[in-house]
């Protein structure tokens, strides 16, 4: 039986090391990030138990916080700007648009502090300002196709549940530490999902 030598060892060695990588960066590039910037434009679709009706969000800033203005098809519009406190470690997220002049509750946005905890396993975090989500848990990561610039493309989500199951609720977040935007969000009383996005 052959022996190879410690040359030959290396030299596969950094032939599998280099097929991960090539793997790796291939798997990655089939997943790519989302570029928004001021001027992008997301359109969802707001469902409640009677109607659903399309809300378009259009940036004004990503960085070093989030602002923007919301629009829906009837003409109701209003303004949100997240407080920086609330961007990094805020703990209210709602599936209901309204005006929010503190920028203390999170429309479509996850806080960064609320992304790592769930990344961690779980987090917790109050639904339409109110409803205590304690334990709120990772269902693990899949793949969801969004329209970005008129072309399908497959995102990496974190999908989020109550682990009890009560209020109903789901979440599937963008894995995305720096821009953890809430793809699509179902509650007991309705909720809302990215339709396509026009960075």
């Amino acid at each position: 039986m052959k022996t190879l030598s410690l040359q030959k060892k290396i030299v596969l060695s950094l032939g599998v090391l280099i097929i991960l990588l090539s793997v790796a960066f291939t798997l990655k590039a089939q997943t790519p990030g989302l570029n928004l910037k001021g001027g992008s434009k997301l359109v969802y679709a707001m469902q409640t138990p009677s109607k659903t009706t399309d809300a378009t969000v259009i940036l004004n800033t990503i960085i070093p916080t989030i602002s923007f203005k919301w629009v829906i098809s009837d003409e109701s519009y209003g303004k949100v700007i997240f407080s920086t406190e609330s961007f990094n470690s805020g703990r209210k997220i709602s599936s209901k648009l309204m005006q929010d002049e503190k920028g203390e509750i999170g429309f479509f946005w996850l806080s960064k502090k609320m992304l790592t905890e769930l990344s961690a396993g779980k987090t917790s975090l109050y639904l339409n300002g109110s409803e205590k989500m304690d334990g709120v848990v990772s269902a693990g990561i899949e793949k969801l196709e969004i329209k970005v610039n008129g072309v399908m493309k497959s995102l990496e989500v974190i999908h989020a549940k109550s682990p009890t199951g009560n209020t109903g609720a789901d979440i599937y977040v963008l894995n995305d530490a720096n821009n953890p935007l809430i793809i699509k969000m179902r509650t007991s009383d309705g909720g809302f999902s990215l339709k396509e996005i026009t960075e």
